[in-house]
Formats: structure tokens, sequence, C-alpha cells
């Protein structure tokens, strides 16, 4: 679909939006462009909009995914960069009157522990049930992990952060990895705790450098690379990816 805009005076701009499930490509043109010299754009760019719409296709598959993600046993889950497969267990506690879900990570397998009163539930009420208790388990981890290495750093390079926060929160938000409060408080996407380390790390220090500079400028970039100096691998690696931890 070309959308044509009388502000637009050269150039033309292409995105993806999705129209009942499906994508398609949007583009913004200047109003006096034939549709001929439109096309004729997007076929000299024909190799950043094929980039474009692969990563939607791959983008709407996740959402698809997602919204089939099961929770029983062999379903997969991502922790620290690694793949578990779900496994579950109906067990005798020593509590009747206990409803709690214990999970584990145990020989390569993210293992779910159900109160043996619960077998008597149904499939999609079991799955309810371990879904909860999976995000309490990941919230948690996250919580601990992401308090060690926020220390980690935060003592490291005190001498060019000028403060340390003076909070970490693992929490969930549905576009953003994080946050740095004006109050220097630190938030972080719990989603993250299924990447890679590094991947982890390149958030931690970004919000970090929120502590001397609340912006994005050029000395923000600047002191991010002087702790970071690969953080733009990592940086590109969240922007095309990291649509696969938006969910568990």
């Amino acid at each position: 679909m070309i959308i044509y805009s009388a502000k637009r005076k050269r150039t033309i701009s292409y995105t993806v939006r999705y129209n009942d499930s499906e994508a398609a490509l949007f583009v913004r043109a200047p109003s006096g462009l034939s549709s001929k010299d439109v096309l004729s754009i997007l076929s000299d760019n024909e190799k950043n909009v094929c980039e474009l719409l692969d990563k939607a296709a791959k983008k709407q598959d996740a959402v698809v995914k997602e919204s089939k993600k099961t929770y029983r046993n062999g379903s997969l889950f991502y922790y620290m960069g690694r793949e578990y497969t779900l496994a579950v267990f109906f067990v005798d506690k020593e509590d009747n009157r206990s409803n709690k879900i214990d999970v584990r990570l145990l020989d390569g397998q993210l293992k779910a522990y159900l109160p043996a009163k619960m077998l008597h539930l149904t499939q999609d009420e079991c799955e309810k049930k371990i879904k909860k208790a999976v995000e309490a388990f990941y919230i948690e981890q996250a919580d601990v992990f992401f308090n060690a290495r926020v220390d980690y750093f935060a003592e490291k390079y005190l001498p060019l952060l000028g403060k340390k926060p003076i909070a970490v929160k693992a929490q969930y938000y549905k576009g953003k990895w994080g946050c740095c409060s004006s109050e220097n408080e630190i938030r972080l996407n719990w989603t993250l705790i299924q990447a890679d380390t590094p991947i982890i790390d390149y958030i931690i220090v970004h919000e970090l450098c929120h502590i001397r500079h609340k912006n994005h400028s050029a000395h923000f970039w600047n002191l991010v690379e002087t702790i970071d100096p690969n953080y733009k691998e990592k940086r590109k690696w969240l922007k095309e990816n990291g649509w696969v931890l938006g969910f568990l």
C-alpha cells in the first residue's frame, strides 16, 4: 500500500504492518511521485525490502507460536541462552493443603512438581497453573541474577557512573528491555533471563549509563562503549532476535 504525503519532499519510507494477521508493506512517498517511480525505488532497494519482509514473517511466526505455547511434558523453554525441555511430575506433598508447584532446573530439564491432588485437573487447567509457576520461577531467578550483575558493573565502573542505582527490580515490559528512573532505580524486563549472559549484561550496562546520562546522546553511547566495547553486536542481536524473548 502506498500512502502519499505532501509533507515529504524527496524520500520514501517503508515499513511492514499487519492486517488480519497478514504482513503488508506500507510505503510513504511524496505526493508528486508516481506509483511507477515508487515501485522503481523499491526495486532498487529489493534486498532491504526482502530482509524487512523476512524479519516480519519470522516475528509473525513467533506470535503464532506464542499463542500455541504449551506447558506440558516436552515443551521447550530457554534459560540463560540454553534450551530446556519441560518435565511434569505429580508428587505427594507433606502438607496436603499446599497447592504450590515447585519449579527447578535439574539435569538439563525444567522440572515442574505438582501436588498429587492436582491429578484430577484437565490438561488446560494444569497448563495454566504450570505457566503461572514457571513465570514466577523465571522472575525470581531474574531478580537474583540481575541484582548480582548490576552490583558487579556498578562497583567496577563507579568512577565512570558517579553513583550506584538505589534499587534493581525485575518486571515485565511489553515494549522495552529496561529503564532507569530519575531517582536511579533500574528496572529490567525479566524475559531477558532467557538470553545469553552477554546480552543481559549489555542491557544492564545500558541502563547503568543512564545514571550518568539521562538521554541517548553521543556522550551516553561513548560511555556504553567504554564499558562494553562490543555493545553494537549485542544491540544488533536484540533488534533482530529480541522478539524471541518476548514470551515464555
